[in-house]
């Protein structure tokens, strides 16, 4: 079962940071920026003081949030690998008290 969740939070992890990098790519521009644009505005109304969108503090709020999906994305996908696991062993497990 340790397999399981492993393999199911690796891809799950995966998955979080490369639809949030696809999302910036894809859509960035469409939806009035990227990752870096929504953390500057963010870090703007939470400060009061405006950050340009290649500053250092704003790439490293940027890097957070996407680690943030990530790790959300590998816990989810830990748990369903957990689950999926489950059910296969309880699928191929052979009955040994069977009265046939």
């Amino acid at each position: 079962m340790k397999k399981g969740f492993y393999i199911g939070a690796i891809f799950g992890g995966l998955l979080g940071v490369i639809i949030s990098l696809s999302m910036d790519l894809i859509l960035g521009d469409s939806l009035g920026g990227g990752w870096r644009d929504a953390v500057a505005h963010d870090l703007g109304a939470l400060t009061g003081v405006a950050f340009g969108k290649n500053s250092f503090i704003v790439i490293i709020g940027a890097v957070l949030v996407i680690a943030l999906i990530a790790a959300f994305g590998a816990a989810i996908g830990g748990v369903f690998g957990a689950m999926v696991s489950r059910l296969l062993s309880f699928l191929t497990k052979e009955q040994s008290d069977r009265n046939v």
